[in-house]
């Protein structure tokens, strides 16, 4: 028992992976610290700002050395990275350097600055060693916080994915959810509207001639909601991009805001040869997006521009003349959550604009 106790507070010492930029910070800022106070013996001006150039370059030479050789371990090392041992070994030969460095430095500083920081710095056995401990303390401690941010930024990127595959889920759901509706709009209403005309138009003219014109307008109104405006929201909820164009696509989307608001449309050809799925992304961001310029506007006019470069390399830009938000007061609601979504699975990059009282301007790059 004492044995494994043993092995387990030896193992505190390491050996743990080296991080060459955390190791030169760590002792230039050790070292910066121990030679500042050298510069307060002399007065303001050049020779002062001199004299912080000099320990700012003496100052990172120990974390030269610890960073230097840890890089070149971690290249060239020939020996085992697992023996707690020459683990040991390979910090004391650092800090031995380090401590032959001291001597040296505070000559140089007393040259160069006129004062040295009177640091014992005499090389003995008691001062290895206890250097060596605080160097291995150190350096597990540096470790063990950065597996701590390590493990954070996991978990993170864990959540982060949770996240993306909730919202692609989310975007299933919402397809699906639309194709059953369309497919139940057009096998299911779509037939009754007729079999509801084709009765009409049976007993159309056997009755007075008021009643006959009540079902004449009574077949016209339903021939026209089950051809124009069923086949509309249909084309809307489950838009046929393969046999049809974006472009129409959304133009057939905004003929039902033309009526409360003027929008402008502008698609170029490149854009047509993006893949069916993506052109899906593009139609439904601005459907969403046209929503929320009607209701949380209400915006007048609305400006829509869809663009696509030789590369593949496409960009979405909305812009309204609503009230605006002030970006960092909005709180996103469904359909933000949809665009947000649809830029995920797009891969794409979401920015806006806004401020009250200058409109909203989303630009999306994918």
């Amino acid at each position: 028992m004492k044995t494994d106790k043993a092995r387990r507070a030896f193992k505190l010492i390491g050996p743990y992976p080296y991080n060459p930029y955390l190791i030169f910070l760590f002792f230039f800022a050790l070292f910066f610290s121990r030679f500042m106070p050298l510069i307060s013996y002399l007065p303001a001006g050049q020779e002062r700002w001199r004299a912080g150039g000099i320990i700012l370059i003496a100052s990172a030479v120990p974390g030269v050395i610890y960073s230097m050789g840890s890089i070149l371990l971690r290249k060239f090392r020939f020996w085992s990275s697992e023996s707690t041992l020459l683990y040991i070994l390979e910090v004391g030969f650092f800090q031995y350097l380090n401590l032959l460095y001291l001597p040296l430095i505070n000559e140089f500083l007393k040259e160069e600055v006129g004062h040295s920081n009177g640091t014992l710095v005499a090389l003995s056995p008691q001062i290895f060693a206890i250097s060596l401990f605080l160097a291995l303390v150190v350096l597990a401690l540096m470790h063990q916080a950065e597996r701590r941010i390590t493990d954070r930024l996991d978990l993170a990127t864990k959540l982060v994915g949770k996240l993306e595959i909730e919202r692609e889920n989310l975007i299933h759901s919402d397809e699906s959810l639309r194709h059953h509706t369309s497919q139940f709009l057009h096998d299911r209403v779509q037939s009754d509207l007729m079999v509801v005309g084709m009765k009409l138009k049976s007993i159309s003219g056997q009755s007075s001639d008021e009643v006959n014109d009540v079902i004449e307008r009574a077949i016209l109104r339903l021939e026209n909601t089950r051809s124009s405006d069923l086949r509309n929201l249909i084309q809307i909820l489950t838009p046929n991009l393969e046999a049809g164009t974006l472009s129409s696509a959304i133009d057939v989307l905004l003929e039902q805001y033309r009526n409360t608001m003027q929008v402008s449309l502008d698609v170029d050809v490149a854009t047509e040869a993006l893949e069916t799925d993506t052109k899906l992304g593009v139609f439904r961001i601005v459907e969403q997006s046209i929503l929320n310029s009607l209701f949380h506007g209400p915006a007048n006019r609305v400006q829509i521009s869809v663009r696509a470069d030789d590369g593949r390399l496409a960009e979405i830009v909305i812009a309204d003349d609503g009230p605006g938000i002030a970006t960092e007061n909005s709180s996103p609601g469904v359909g933000t959550a949809i665009i947000d979504s649809w830029v995920s699975i797009l891969s794409g990059v979401k920015e806006i604009e806004s401020a009250p009282g200058h409109g909203y301007r989303l630009h999306i790059k994918f």
